[in-house]
């Protein structure tokens, strides 16, 4: 009895777990779980708290008897592992860093419940919102942690990279983000890998191609909300280089997908819908 109670919660973990990363976009796609994986780990130390994050996320709602059926699913971890992914790209690695993400994760846990149960019931959706609130009180808290030091990767990544792969997955990194192609385009593909604070090109082409992979209707919203944007932008004569550099086209991104092809049912009124959004 002990033993299959074991196995159930395990396998209950492991759905969790990969559901997590594919919530984001929405989905409980197995392939594209892994592929959104994956990216994290290209920053290695993030990619880490990420996953430790979610893993104490779904821990704690297993012990405290919370919905398994929402854990499987992801419902609760990944706004913690957005958590654990910013928290991961910002601080250095230590002791006391993986203290906060530990109590960073309950946190977001108990955030998602909380929402859960006060506009939960009203049947709207508190979506990244825990992810927003604990990242912001977590931030504020950490400028008293003067243990804690900020991290020095993004400068040294190409070494990061080297300790990982060698000469062989630099050459491969550098490649991928020197791509000729347009502007928008690296722009997008950089927004997309932005969703798992991965700021390059190839961490976006492997989200773009699980996104195809898994639906072909997220794909394309995917790229009409955010040209709809980039556009605008232009036409407006905004400066387009808060899209360049602020990642903020993954707002766009997101937006699209959730009103366009989850929220509402996909349809050309959806997809007029996602314009005007």
């Amino acid at each position: 009895m002990k033993v299959s109670a074991y196995k159930e919660n395990s396998i209950l973990l492991y759905q969790g777990l990969l559901n997590s990363y594919s919530q984001v976009f929405f989905s409980d796609h197995r392939v594209f779980a892994w592929l959104a994986l994956l990216v994290t780990f290209i920053d290695s130390f993030a990619g880490l708290c990420g996953l430790t994050a979610v893993v104490i996320t779904n821990l704690v709602g297993l012990g405290l008897g919370y919905d398994k059926y929402r854990i499987a699913r992801g419902i609760y971890g990944f706004n913690s592992l957005l958590v654990g992914l910013g928290l991961g790209i910002y601080f250095a690695p230590g002791l006391l860093f993986f203290m906060v993400i530990i109590l960073a994760a309950i946190l977001t846990f108990f955030l998602c419940v909380s929402l859960e149960g006060v506009i939960g019931k009203y049947g709207i959706p508190y979506l990244s919102v825990p992810f927003i609130l604990a990242l912001w009180i977590l931030s504020i808290a950490s400028r008293e942690f003067t243990v804690l030091g900020i991290s020095e990767r993004g400068i040294y990544s190409l070494n990061d990279l080297y300790i990982l792969g060698g000469q062989t997955l630099v050459d491969l990194y550098e490649w991928w983000n020197n791509l000729n192609i347009p502007t928008s385009v690296k722009t997008y593909f950089i927004s997309l890998g932005a969703i798992f604070f991965q700021f390059n090109v190839l961490s976006g082409i492997i989200i773009a191609i699980g996104l195809l992979y898994y639906s072909r209707i997220g794909f394309s919203l995917s790229i009409l909300g955010f040209y709809a944007a980039y556009v605008f932008y232009e036409l407006i004569g905004a400066d387009l280089n808060e899209v360049n550099y602020s990642y903020i086209g993954f707002n766009f991104i997101l937006t699209s997908i959730a009103i366009g092809g989850f929220f509402i049912i996909p349809s050309r009124l959806s997809y007029l819908w996602t314009i005007l959004l």
